[in-house]
């Protein structure tokens, strides 16, 4: 097991369970990640990241309160059952957000597997952290058939102290959440982790263009009466 490594990000209790409705990708697009510092990518990358704060704060919270209430075994039902609401928007007030997703490569839910362009991103990172590097965040462009295109914002997700009552040694669980786990998730790989190691990705995918607005009705024009 590799030295754990310092995370640069907050939301390391995002290591919990599934996330929320993903859009799925189409089978044909060519990706590739772009500077995040770049000026012209500024936009993206600040958009994906008000939207990756928010899910986190929401699901931290949601989390955390689940646990201290009820135990370990409550959070992890909690976290089976949690989807954010949809009401028209991924994320309401965030018209350019049109997916968001969590993912690893050491799933506990199936329903989290790496599409292609992902496990470019979890391979990147993979191969950043062989080298001693942990970036704060991935920016990847992705051309779709039919001209468009579409960014998808990453943020490395790491184990926090809190994490490690589900995702710690397997024989350091308590029986009843081994129980509960393997309920909810029997094909599950994310225990074994050590608090400060990699855990995977959370990814929002950001529209290309600001969805244009919809237009005013027009007010019925008035009939003239006959004299």
């Amino acid at each position: 097991m590799k030295t754990p490594l310092p995370f640069v990000t907050c939301y390391l209790l995002l290591a919990f369970g599934s996330l929320a409705p993903a859009a799925d990708s189409p089978g044909s697009f060519s990706a590739r990640f772009v500077d995040p510092d770049a000026p012209e990518n500024a936009e993206v990358r600040a958009i994906g990241e008000r939207a990756i704060n928010r899910i986190a704060i929401t699901l931290v919270n949601e989390v955390s309160v689940a646990v201290t209430k009820s135990g370990a075994e409550k959070a992890i039902d909690v976290c089976h059952l949690k989807a954010l609401p949809l009401t028209g928007e991924i994320i309401a007030g965030m018209p350019r957000i049109t997916g968001i997703k969590r993912t690893s490569l050491r799933l506990r839910n199936p329903a989290n597997a790496p599409d292609a362009a992902e496990q470019l991103a979890l391979k990147r990172v993979e191969k950043n952290i062989e080298s001693g590097v942990l970036p704060k965040v991935l920016v990847q462009e992705i051309d779709l058939p039919g001209g468009k295109s579409e960014w998808r914002v990453y943020r490395p997700v790491g184990v926090a102290q809190q994490c490690v009552t589900c995702h710690g040694p397997e024989d350091s669980l308590t029986p009843g959440l081994q129980t509960r786990l393997k309920e909810r998730y029997p094909s599950d790989q994310a225990t074994g982790y050590a608090m400060g190691q990699w855990r995977g990705l959370i990814r929002v995918t950001v529209s290309d263009a600001p969805a244009a607005p919809v237009p005013a009705a027009k007010a019925p024009t008035p009939t003239k009466k006959k004299t």
